[in-house]
């Protein structure tokens, strides 16, 4: 995103509906993001069709580094992480998470315009994600595996004049090694003063329209 996001909203809407005109009954769910000045997203939400608070997560940044984090949904807590130490592109957490407790660590490291991040629970290797970058830095090739079950996923993205995504082919294999390919095409309508699309339109492969997004912003002064 551009500029200095201080909130997100978007609505989700069905398309079948909202071709129709049918408003009001088109909203599928709503997320809302919030940033701190830095750019960091602090409080998140997921609200139904009438915008109630469905789950929301609140998280802490100092110098770039979430300290803590916690989500809630139905006024109990679902997940709460706290950072136990930092050292060197490591970062430790105890998490606690539908009732089980476990230490969480998170690896990250960088070789030009290749990232990759390592996430162990308990000292044993949950996900392995990769990522490549074009120059302005938008991730253009994404793999991300989960040694314990087999599952695997590689996201491709092609990109606009605005750097926004048009083309994303996805691959997935399942625990049984079956894959399964899809690709989704974007086109986006209005931008904001900022450059910001206000609108988009997915489809799938086969031509057919899978949702439609509004967004709303709010900025920093």
């Amino acid at each position: 995103m551009k500029g200095r996001v201080q909130k997100v909203t978007v609505w989700h809407l069905m398309p079948e509906l909202w071709y129709a005109g049918n408003k009001g009954t088109d909203v599928m769910y709503v997320n809302v993001s919030i940033y701190d000045v830095y750019g960091y997203e602090v409080c998140s939400a997921l609200m139904d069709s009438a915008e109630r608070i469905q789950s929301e997560t609140e998280s802490l940044f100092e110098n770039g580094v979430c300290k803590r984090s916690t989500t809630k949904a139905g006024g109990r807590t679902l997940a709460q992480m706290n950072l136990v130490s930092e050292k060197r592109g490591t970062l430790e957490y105890s998490m606690e998470k539908n009732g089980r407790r476990f230490r969480m660590t998170v690896k990250q490291s960088s070789i030009g315009r290749h990232h990759k991040s390592v996430i162990t629970e308990d000292g044993k290797v949950v996900t392995i994600s990769t990522i490549r970058t074009d120059r302005s830095g938008n991730p253009v090739k994404v793999t991300e595996k989960e040694p314990q079950t087999g599952k695997k996923t590689v996201e491709t993205n092609m990109y606009d004049e605005n750097q926004n995504i048009i083309e994303k082919h996805i691959t997935t294999w399942n625990e049984e090694g079956e894959k399964e390919e899809n690709i989704v095409y974007t086109k986006y309508g209005d931008l904001d003063e900022h450059g910001n699309w206000k609108d988009a339109r997915t489809y799938n492969q086969y031509g057919f329209p899978e949702e439609v997004l509004v967004r709303e912003f709010e900025y920093w002064e």
